[in-house]
């Protein structure tokens, strides 16, 4: 058994005919399924699809990681091209608004998502909860991360609307993707906001084995060196053999994997990474 992840949308792009921005999107392909995890922050990684030769007709899901509009601007797009996923995963309180505390103050990051838009689309929309969720054989979705990690404190900076009170945002109900093989075990993140030890850390006690393989968001974007050393000195103590750091990762935190990381790897827009 293996499956496939092939980088739709993300920070950087290897070639100029491929379309980059702050957003993310993976089709995961595997156990006869095909899952489309994120649509970007617009439509453009619809037009790297159509580059890279992917047809996104036929998708059996569509999940989504969280309600940051990175994650979900595309949607729109996706539907009114015809290519209707059978069903939606999202996390709790996904449609909650979501903002971001800068000096010149709130910027709303909401999720480009209307609960309207799915149930005039007339498509399934599941809630992943506590329990995880088997999409196939091996082909899992895992939420109910919570934050343990001394080194991953929740952000002060990143807010949400609950009954019309400002909190921080916990990130309890992000939603990843779990790849399980005889061999191994890869998570796919969209973001890691909770802190991607936090999210191995539940993976593995879930699963029952180390996580080997990470694909995603790391949000170590505004983090200090320290903290990125930890990660990656901790990664690698608890079994992460490959490490395909992307999108909201920043710069700082790319280079030091990159050096210090032997498994480290690019994962750009038409990165397809092999999970057997």
């Amino acid at each position: 058994m293996s499956f496939t992840v092939t980088t739709l949308m993300e920070n950087t792009s290897p070639r100029d005919c491929l379309a980059k921005e702050h957003g993310l999107s993976l089709l995961i392909e595997g156990a006869g399924r095909r899952v489309l995890y994120d649509t970007g922050l617009s439509p453009r990684f619809l037009r790297n699809a159509a580059a890279l030769k992917v047809d996104l007709q036929g998708l059996d899901a569509l999940v989504f990681s969280h309600g940051h509009c990175d994650h979900t601007g595309g949607t729109a797009a996706l539907l009114a091209a015809g290519k209707r996923p059978k069903e939606v995963y999202l996390g709790r309180d996904f449609f909650l608004r979501r903002y971001g505390k800068g000096e010149e103050g709130l910027m709303e990051l909401s999720a480009l998502v209307e609960k309207e838009w799915l149930d005039r689309a007339e498509i399934p929309c599941h809630v992943v909860g506590e329990e995880p969720v088997a999409l196939g054989e091996g082909l899992w979705l895992l939420s109910g991360f919570t934050s343990e990690e001394p080194i991953e404190p929740m952000s002060s900076t990143l807010l949400r609307c609950r009954e019309g009170v400002l909190e921080q945002d916990p990130f309890q109900d992000e939603v990843a993707v779990v790849l399980e093989t005889p061999s191994r075990l890869a998570l796919i993140s969209g973001c890691s906001h909770v802190g991607v030890l936090n999210m191995c850390r539940r993976t593995q006690q879930v699963f029952g084995r180390p996580v080997t393989d990470f694909v995603g968001g790391t949000h170590l974007l505004h983090s200090g060196e320290e903290r990125i050393a930890q990660t990656c000195r901790l990664l690698q103590e608890r079994g992460v053999r490959r490490l395909g750091a992307c999108h909201c990762s920043g710069e700082q935190a790319t280079a030091y994997f990159q050096a210090n990381f032997p498994g480290f790897f690019y994962n750009q827009v038409g990165s397809r990474v092999v999970i057997d």
